[in-house]
């Protein structure tokens, strides 16, 4: 039996792969977009912390250029992982989250409203960014 249930949103973003993809790697830009869960993140020598709605704790930020992955690992090992794609003249970006399986119905909807409404005001920063270029 499955232990968690996996909620994968994407959002398409009209904007140069380039400036797209220097602002969803970069670990820093997480609480301006993710606002529903991201509260702040900071780096103490190697290792970088992120505090969420649960707290804070330690993550690795994996990131390749060429596949256009950033994989957020927890330190419980859990993956996040996330994709951003040209796909014609727009960028698809993708990213999945993860819930424990017996989360109730409500609490699983709440977090994918909340997930869209964090790729939406990522789409119009994204955009805002290559607008001023």
């Amino acid at each position: 039996m499955a232990t968690l249930q996996h909620s994968t949103h994407t959002v398409t973003i009209d904007a140069p792969f380039h400036i797209a993809w220097n602002y969803v790697s970069d670990w820093r830009n997480q609480p301006e977009w993710a606002v529903n869960f991201v509260k702040s993140v900071r780096q103490d020598d190697d290792q970088i912390y992120m505090t969420t709605v649960f707290g804070e704790s330690a993550i690795e930020w994996r990131v390749d250029h060429t596949l256009g992955t950033v994989d957020i690992l927890s330190a419980d090992g859990s993956m996040t992982p996330t994709r951003l794609l040209q796909l014609g003249d727009n960028l698809l970006y993708s990213f999945t989250f993860s819930m424990p399986a017996d989360i109730p119905p409500h609490i699983l909807k709440e977090g994918q409203e909340n997930m869209d409404e964090e790729l939406l005001m990522l789409k119009q920063i994204v955009e805002k960014l290559a607008s001023e270029r």
